[in-house]
This record gives structure tokens, C-alpha cells and sequence, in this order.
């Protein structure tokens, strides 16, 4: 896809120092790394459910231009962007957790971490640090969760997270035979991207940007909308809070986010008395698109308390 991945352009990651694949359990989880190979700190950013490393372009080079002794490590996590096809079963919070766990031992094997995590990511940030060791568990000094549900889909109450298109088609194909996968593809992509800056975005955005986002989706194999849906409906990290609570942090939600609602972002807070709560007025789900700023600085607050603790 024209809209993704050209190294070239933006929307996208334009510099990436270092890009190569990391063993996570016998998958090769495409990994990026921007900034200096000796940074102390490391923000890992953790992308969302059907998008790709890319997402965070604009994250990337804000830390570039304003932190450029700081470190960017992401990746591409088990059946999205460029790491691609993995069987359904493989599509789990634990496993995209592994993926990310695979990346910090190759490329930030020491030094303070900030867990950026959107979404499904943030579900992500929070089974690694439910999971860490105790030498982890020490340098992961940051986290900020974006747009991140803490409970099941099944405890929510599926209907309000129907309400996003990208859900509805996720049901159908579910349901579909997996020959049916290119006609799901090409429907999804025919309906969701018009939809999308309707449905998913709730600030004016740019096109292009809408169109890249689109593309992330379009690429995303029916196999990881399958698996992770499965994995979503049941999964939970209530049990991390104890985990969190020396950690810094904020919890960012989109005032308008029809995917996850609000009350997750307090239910967060609830169980993580430390984070303070931002709500990116009138944005929806995807704020590091749609509302770049308020990620941006919560990424700078966090990391000043870091380099001053």
C-alpha cells in the first residue's frame, strides 16, 4: 500500500535508525529503533488492535526533535504491519506482550523504559508489567496508556465497542469461512475507510492521515481480527494494579472514543491511584493521530520525572 511503510513520507516512520526482525518465540516480530544506540532512556510505544508501529510517526520525531538523547523502540506486533500472518490462537495479549518483551532484551537491554501503549496496546503495557521480573519491573519507570480498556469486552457490555465499524465487520468474519477472507478484505476496505473518519476519528483530520490509517486496517490479515477478538471478549488485566502502583503515569482518553468508553479510563485510574487522567477533548479513539499534543506531553512530563528520579 502507497500509504504505508515507504521510509519515504510522511504519514509514516520517516527515519528509522535501526529495523530488523526480533525472535518472539519462533515469529519475527519487525522491530524499529530511532534515536541513539547508548540512550539511557527508552520510551517503547505499544500500537493498537488492526494499526502498525507507524502510528506513532508523529510521537517519533516530537521525541527526535525535543529528546534526541532518548531512545524510540517499537514494533510491529504479532499479525500486524510488516511481522504480518500469525494462526488466530497466537493472537493474544500474551503474546503481543512476548513481542514486545523480545524487543526490549535486543534493543533496551538496560536502562529506564516509558511504556507507551494505545489500546489493545495498552492491555499489552499493562501483562508485561503484571509479568516483569523483578530487574524489569525496576526499569519500567513510565507508563501511559492511550485510549485503553482495563476490563473484558464481555464485562463492558459488547454493544458500546459494536458501535465502531471496525467491530461490526471483526463479528462478520468471525463468522465467515476462512475462504471468505479476500471478500472480507476488500468489503472492509471499501467500507472502512469511508467510515472511519466518521466512526473512529471524531476531530477534522487530515485525509491523508484518514487514508493511512485505512491502509493499517486493510492490511491487517483476517486471521489477527479473528484471534485477538477472541482473545479481547474474555481478557482482562484487572489483576496488574498491583504491579502499577509505583509507577508514574497518565491515562489519555478521547472525549468522544466510541470504542473504549470513558469509564474505562477511570476504572484505570481507580485500580492506579498514581496515573493522572487527560481527556483529549473532542477526539475519539485514535488519539495519537488525532490529538498528538496531549500524547506528546504526557510522553515529556514522564520522561522529565524520570531523568530527575
Amino acid at each position: 500500500h502507497g500509504a504505508l511503510h515507504s521510509r519515504t513520507r510522511e504519514p509514516g516512520l520517516v527515519h528509522v535508525d535501526v529495523e530488523t526482525a526480533v525472535d518472539s518465540g519462533g515469529i519475527p516480530i519487525q522491530t524499529y529503533v530511532v534515536g541513539p544506540e547508548d540512550a539511557t532512556t527508552t520510551v517503547v510505544f505499544i500500537h493498537g488492535f488492526t494499526l502498525a508501529a507507524e502510528v506513532y510517526y508523529m510521537q517519533v520525531d516530537y521525541l527526535r526533535q525535543n529528546f534526541p538523547d532518548v531512545k524510540s523502540l517499537l514494533i510491529d506486533a504479532r499479525g500486524h504491519g510488516r511481522t504480518g500472518r500469525v494462526a488466530p490462537e497466537l493472537c493474544t495479549i500474551d503474546g503481543t506482550a512476548d513481542d514486545v518483551l523480545a524487543a526490549i532484551r535486543a534493543y533496551a537491554p538496560t536502562g529506564p523504559l516509558v511504556l507507551v501503549g494505545h489500546s489493545l496496546g495498552g492491555l499489552t503495557a499493562l501483562n508485561l508489567v503484571k509479568r516483569s521480573d523483578a530487574e524489569l519491573a525496576e526499569r519500567i519507570q513510565g507508563v501511559i496508556l492511550v485510549a485503553t480498556s482495563i476490563e473484558s469486552l464481555s464485562a463492558q457490555g459488547l454493544p458500546q465497542v459494536l458501535a465502531s465499524p471496525v467491530a461490526e465487520k471483526v463479528m462478520d468474519a468471525t463468522e465467515a469461512a476462512p475462504h471468505d477472507a479476500e471478500k472480507f478484505r476488500s468489503y472492509a476496505s471499501q467500507f472502512v475507510a469511508p467510515a472511519l473518519s466518521t466512526a473512529v476519528f471524531k476531530r477534522p483530520i487530515n485525509d491523508r492521515v484518514v487514508e493511512f490509517h485505512a491502509a493499517m486496517i486493510h492490511e491487517t490479515p483476517l486471521e489477527t481480527f479473528v484471534g485477538f477478538f477472541g482473545d479481547l471478549q474474555e481478557h482482562d488485566e484487572l489483576d496488574a494494579a498491583e504491579a502499577m502502583i509505583s509507577i508514574e503515569g497518565y491515562v489519555l482518553a478521547g472525549e468522544n472514543d466510541d470504542v473504549t468508553p470513558l469509564s474505562q479510563a477511570e476504572r484505570i485510574c481507580e485500580l492506579w491511584p498514581r496515573a493522572k487522567l487527560q481527556i483529549a477533548e473532542g477526539a475519539g479513539h485514535m488519539i495519537p493521530l488525532e490529538a498528538p499534543g496531549i500524547l506528546n506531553n504526557a510522553i515529556a512530563q514522564t520522561l522529565q520525572k524520570v531523568s530527575t528520579s
